[in-house]
């Protein structure tokens, strides 16, 4: 079961035309599961596509190192 908790596309004030796309993921098994899936396939090619709308990308991992959540009232 796929599972993706978050998506972000964040679009820059200032300084940059580069936005990011912050994904968070149930588990690194879920990542790997959509990267191997529906992610492999829709990037197979073949066929007219029209121009990408970015001509480069950056992929980063992190761990997350510190968590805090809202306190429930």
């Amino acid at each position: 079961m796929l599972r993706k908790v978050h998506l972000h596309i964040l679009r820059p004030v200032e300084s940059t035309d580069d936005y990011l796309v912050y994904t968070r993921w149930r588990d690194e098994a879920a990542f790997q599961a959509w990267m191997e899936g529906p992610m492999k396939a829709a990037h197979q090619g073949g066929g007219d596509r029209p121009k990408p709308a970015a001509t480069g990308n950056q992929v980063w991992s992190f761990e997350i190192v510190q968590q805090a959540s809202p306190k429930q009232a």
